[in-house]
C-alpha cells in the first residue's frame, strides 16, 4: 500500500471516529501526524510515495492517540497563533483562531494609547498558555506584559513560551485569581476568561470535555460568572486612561458589555469607547470598552 493510500484510510478513521470535522480535516491531520513521525515537512510527505517502517510504526502509535480523542495540538506539542509557534500540551487551552481577534484589537489599543511613546503596561488574564500576553508583547515592543493565571500548570507552558520567543525582560508571570496579584495600574486589560456554560459543557467534544482542562473551559451556571468577577474588579486596577478587551462566547456580547460599561461608569469613569469585534466566523466575540482615551 502507497503511503498515500495508507494516510488516506487515517483520514477516514479519524472521520468515522469524529476526531475530523470532515475528509479534507482528515486528510489534513493524517499528513500533519506522520510529518510528526517522520521528522518531514508537509510538502515532503505530500510528495513521499512510501513510508519508511520507523516512521509508520511512529505514525499508527500517534493516530491511536487523536482517536483516542487527545488534542492534535498535544501529540504534536505546538499550535500556530497570530504567526508564531506556541508549545501546548496537557494542562492548558489550546489555542484557538478567533483569539486572534483579541490580539489585533489589543495591539491597536496600544499603538493608540496615549503612553505609547513611553511604556504601556499590559495585563493577560487568564493567560493559559500565554498566547495572548506574549503575542502583544511579541509585537509592541514598548509594552510591558503581566501573565497572569490561577493554574500554576498552565504558567508552566506561559514560561516555555516566554523563553521560546525570548520575552523575558518584557514578560512578568504571575500565579493568583484574576487581578489580585497585580499592583501597578494596567492601560490595556486582556481577557480570555472561560465562558462556557456549565450545561452546555456536558455537551463539547470527548478531546475538549476530556483532555483540555475544565478549569480553562467552563464559565458556571451562566458562563461569565468569572468575568463577572474580573468587571467587578477591574476600575481599582485600570489606569486612568485604559482599555478592556474580553473575549466572549456566542450570545453573551450584550451581558458582558453592560457589566463592564456598569462597572465603570459607576466608579466614575468617562466610557471613551464599547465596540464588539467579530471574529473569523462572523461572531461577536471581543468586547473592547476604553476610558480616558
Amino acid at each position: 500500500m502507497s503511503l498515500r493510500e495508507t494516510l488516506r484510510q487515517a483520514a477516514e478513521r479519524l472521520v468515522v471516529g469524529h476526531a475530523a470535522e470532515d475528509l479534507d480535516d482528515g486528510v489534513l491531520q493524517a499528513d500533519l501526524l506522520y510529518a510528526e513521525a517522520s521528522g518531514l515537512d508537509r510538502a515532503q510527505v505530500m510528495a513521499a510515495t512510501e513510508g519508511a517502517p520507523d516512521a509508520l510504526a511512529k505514525f499508527t502509535e500517534l493516530l491511536g492517540r487523536r482517536l483516542n480523542h487527545e488534542p492534535l495540538a498535544y501529540i504534536l506539542g505546538r499550535r500556530e497563533f497570530y504567526g508564531r509557534t506556541f508549545e501546548v500540551g496537557p494542562g492548558c487551552l489550546v489555542p484557538r483562531p478567533e483569539t486572534e481577534e483579541l490580539v489585533e484589537a489589543a495591539l491597536t489599543a496600544v499603538r493608540e494609547h496615549p503612553r505609547a511613546k513611553r511604556l504601556v503596561r499590559v495585563a493577560d488574564i487568564g493567560t493559559g498558555s500565554g498566547i495572548i500576553g506574549l503575542s502583544v508583547a511579541a509585537h509592541a515592543p514598548n509594552t510591558k506584559v503581566w501573565c497572569v493565571d490561577v493554574s500554576t500548570e498552565a504558567l508552566q507552558w506561559a514560561g516555555k513560551n516566554m523563553r521560546r520567543h525570548g520575552l523575558q525582560d518584557r514578560v512578568v508571570l504571575l500565579a493568583g485569581d484574576l487581578l489580585e496579584p497585580l499592583t501597578e495600574p494596567i492601560d490595556v486589560l486582556c481577557a480570555n476568561l472561560p465562558y462556557v456554560p456549565t450545561e452546555d459543557y456536558e455537551g463539547l467534544p470527548p478531546q475538549i470535555r476530556e483532555r483540555e482542562p475544565r478549569i480553562a473551559v467552563e464559565g458556571g451556571v451562566t458562563g461569565i460568572e468569572l468575568i463577572r468577577r474580573l468587571t467587578e474588579q477591574m476600575v481599582s486596577h485600570l489606569a486612568l486612561e485604559a482599555a478592556v478587551l474580553l473575549e466572549v462566547g456566542a450570545g453573551q456580547m450584550s451581558w458582558v458589555e453592560d457589566l463592564a460599561v456598569t462597572a465603570l461608569t459607576e466608579a466614575g469613569r468617562e466610557v471613551t469607547k464599547v465596540e464588539a469585534h467579530r471574529d473569523l466566523y462572523g461572531i461577536r466575540r471581543c468586547l473592547e470598552v476604553r476610558t480616558g482615551y
